[in-house]
This record gives structure tokens, sequence and C-alpha cells, in this order.
């Protein structure tokens, strides 16, 4: 007997490590979630990333069946938000949006950040693209993109542009227009793409490139004018806005946003809210609703995400060598 109690022992102690081997982990995705989930956005509400992440999170909290809370770390060029979702636990109820600004254009500009993109990360797909708006103020004597670039070549860098912080897509996309025009702006940082369009609006600065969803409703008001899609070319939804390239040949930019979760989150986790998202972005009643914002939904894979992520930092990192830009 006492040769045989040591080895139940050791069984005793084996058999649930056994147990949750063989548990299987789709059973973990199908459980979850069983309470609220929070999506941290690293920018402040009113923003573009800020408008889709809210609508999705709707949508997510009727099929899923408990509530996507939205929380806005906004700061720094996103780098607030980014640290917290990077710190979250990896169990699937804290998830982030990662932006081209605090995936690839930070890293590509700041020589420390307090989260690694790549390592601190898992992408769980691609959301949506969208071109930035080029306004001034509906009182500024700015009509064209023509008539900005003339009155910085008259008065070199007297002329401002606002973002939403440093490093942000507003401000590559001020920087790179500067760069390619061949003129010298005066670059103003605020904490947020609202405080950046509420500048321009009260005619404190010059212009900006503001996210789509916050600046239409001031153009629409009268207290912005819009001047130029950042697009390649016109976008359908909005055929009368011409594009910043129709000045500056080759000029683009396309500022884009997905979902990711803190490195360690189950992958069966990853998989079934890359497919829920999907599943949203594929309604008609939610296509409508964001390209009627200048939004457009392009949902991909975790894997595609990824590969894209790395595309674009090459991209920005080109871009920051080429307008001479190191945040430190």
């Amino acid at each position: 007997m006492s040769s045989i109690r040591p080895l139940f022992a050791r069984l005793a102690a084996v058999l649930p490590l056994v147990a949750c081997a063989a548990f299987p982990m789709s059973t973990v995705a199908q459980a979850y979630p069983d309470k609220a989930v929070r999506i941290i956005v690293p920018h402040g509400a009113g923003s573009s990333p800020d408008a889709t992440t809210r609508l999705v999170a709707q949508h997510l909290t009727e099929r899923l069946g408990q509530s996507f809370v939205v929380e806005n770390r906004a700061g720094a060029g996103g780098v607030i938000g980014m640290g917290a979702i990077a710190k979250a636990a990896p169990d699937g109820y804290t998830l982030g949006i990662g932006h081209i600004g605090t995936l690839t254009i930070n890293p590509s500009v700041y020589a420390k950040l307090p989260y690694d993109p790549v390592k601190d990360f898992v992408p769980i797909m691609q959301s949506v693209e969208t071109p930035l708006l080029m306004v001034a103020s509906e009182s500024s004597p700015y009509k064209t993109v023509a008539d900005v670039v003339a009155a910085a070549k008259a008065n070199p860098g007297k002329l401002t542009f606002s973002s939403a912080g440093n490093g942000t897509a507003s401000h590559m996309a001020g920087e790179y227009f500067a760069t390619q025009a061949g003129i010298s702006l005066t670059h103003v940082p605020f904490k947020g793409a609202v405080d950046a369009l509420t500048a321009v609006a009260a005619g404190s600065v010059a212009i900006t490139f503001g996210g789509q969803p916050a600046a239409w409703p001031l153009v629409k008001a009268d207290k912005l004018r819009a001047l130029g899609l950042t697009a390649a070319s016109r976008v359908a939804e909005f055929p009368e806005t011409p594009v910043v390239a129709e000045t500056l040949k080759g000029y683009a930019v396309l500022d884009w946003n997905g979902f990711i979760a803190p490195a360690g989150t189950p992958q069966p986790i990853i998989d079934k809210l890359q497919r829920e998202i999907s599943a949203v972005l594929a309604q008609p009643d939610v296509i409508r609703q964001l390209r009627g914002q200048g939004v457009i939904p392009v949902p991909n894979t975790s894997a595609e995400f990824a590969a894209f992520i790395a595309s674009e930092r090459q991209k920005w990192s080109r871009v920051a060598k080429e307008v001479n830009i190191r945040l430190d």
C-alpha cells in the first residue's frame, strides 16, 4: 500500500493538467464573452477612430449579448492609450484600436515608446480606411489648395496647420503636404482631432487635415471650408470635393484603423472577434452609415492586418526620413 499511495498522489496532481490540455480551446471562444468588454480608443471622443469603434461596439453588444464599452484614452498622439492596451490582461476583455499613427507613424518618429507595436499586440483585423479632409475656416481667404500653397510661398513659415498631436496621421499629412508643395508650414499640435478642427474653425490656425466623420458636420454648418480630400482620386460620395492630388500630383494619405488585443490573447477569441466584427462591417446599414461619412469598411483577417501594418510601417518610415521628422 505504501508504494501505491504515492502513485495515486502523482496521478491526482497530473490528471487536472491532462484534463485542461484535452479541454478544447474552442470552448473558450464559445463561452466568450461572459461579461462586459472594454475597447480602448487612444483618441478623443468624436475622432474618426472613435466614431467607427462606437458603431461597431453597438452592433457587437447586440450580437454577443454583452456590453462592448468604448473607453477614450487620448493624448500624446495615442501613446497613452496604446500603453494602457499593452499592459492590459490578455483575456479578451480589453481590446484596443490600432491606428496609422500609433502602429506605423509613431515607431517611425519617436526614439522611445512605452509600447512595442509588434511584440505588445496581436492584430484582430483592420476595420476601415479613409482619406483625410483638408479644411480651412469658412471665413478664411483660402478657397482652394492652390490658395494655401501660394500664401505659404509668399509668407514662409507663417501659415499654421493643426493636428491631433505629434506623430498622428493629421500631423504627418501636413508635413508631407508641405514637403510635396515646397513650402514651410508651422505645426500646432492639439490633444485630439476635434480640438484641431475647432482651432481652424475659430480662425486661430490656418488649415488642418481632419478625419471626415468629425470634419464634415463643421463643413455643413458653414464653419469649415472643404479644400480637398487626401485620396488619390475623387470619392463617389463627395464628387464635388476635389482631391489634393489635383494640385499636388501624387499626394495621397489614407487614414486607417483596426482592432487589436494585448499579446497573449487566446487565438480562438481573436478568431471569434474577427468573424463577428467582419459580420458587422458587412451589414448594409453599417456600410451606408460609414460611407456617408467618407469611411470605407475594409475587413480582413488577422494575418492580413499584420502584413498590412508591416508594409505601412515601412512606408511611413521612408516618409518620416523624407520630411525629416524625429520626435525624441
